[in-house]
């Protein structure tokens, strides 16, 4: 992967999202095969894993299963104490972290007493302050509502453009689809598929197979070409906005 690209782990429930996950951070061992870092087959001894884990860091699914200190700015810090840093850099990992996730007014706050949005957040700090090449989402979106949702993925998107490399896992098809430069689709622990999300998503036997649904936008896309509103050689939209300015205006489609 190159750095700061996002790629989406797509598959249904149970499809073995998550523990690849933990397989990727050196929790998990893979019965067979090998895990590779940056072209080399990743350690299992103490201190590889300890390295490993400064540059490849895990969002979990749930917040309060890494939230464990009294006060936001205690977890957050944990990290990189335990890193051995200086207390000068630490100062600075954590403020970057509060600035980078926009969390700066929650630093003296009691953790439980955090909104399960802030707590998502939190929980981000507290893996940029251990200065990770890679971040690993699980399920990043479940339990947010729409608008918190869409908040979430924009905070991603600036991750990325930080240049931090964004790996998720997600059963939402349409988000997979319109975030993701790289789409990875999974079924029954299996990769059944990878590459560019729209080339993918137009093979219907690997929809079918993974037992996912097209994404609104594709689906849009082909009723509108089959209703000859557009060209066939439209380009697929990624956005909604994408998908508004390929169509026509009504004195457009009277001419």
């Amino acid at each position: 992967m190159k750095k700061g690209e996002k790629l989406a782990i797509l598959g249904s429930n149970g499809a073995g999202k998550s523990t690849l996950f933990m397989q990727f951070n050196g929790i998990f061992r893979p019965n067979s095969g090998s895990i590779k870092y940056q072209g080399h087959d990743i350690s299992y001894k103490n201190k590889a894993l300890i390295e490993l884990r400064k540059k490849v860091g895990i969002v979990f699914q749930d917040p309060d299963s890494q939230l464990f200190s009294a006060s936001v700015w205690q977890d957050i810090s944990f990290g990189p104490l335990n890193l051995g840093l200086s207390e000068e850099v630490v100062t600075e990992r954590v403020k970057q972290a509060l600035i980078d996730t926009e969390t700066t007014d929650l630093e003296d706050k009691p953790t439980h007493l955090l909104s399960y949005g802030q707590k998502k957040r939190v929980s981000i700090a507290g893996v940029l302050a251990m200065g990770p090449e890679v971040i690993i989402f699980d399920e990043p979106t479940a339990g947010l509502d729409p608008r918190h949702s869409q908040e979430f993925m924009q905070l991603l998107e600036k991750l990325s453009i930080l240049g931090k490399t964004i790996i998720l896992s997600t059963h939402d098809v349409d988000l997979a689809y319109s975030w993701s430069d790289r789409l990875v689709i999974m079924s029954s622990g299996e990769i059944i598929a990878h590459g560019e999300p729209g080339e993918l998503f137009l093979r219907p036997k690997i929809v079918e197979r993974a037992d996912l649904a097209l994404p609104w936008l594709i689906e849009m896309h082909i009723e509108l070409v089959q209703k000859g509103w557009l060209p066939p050689s439209t380009p697929l939209p990624k956005t909604r906005e994408d998908l508004f300015r390929t169509i026509p205006v009504k004195n457009d489609l009277a001419g």
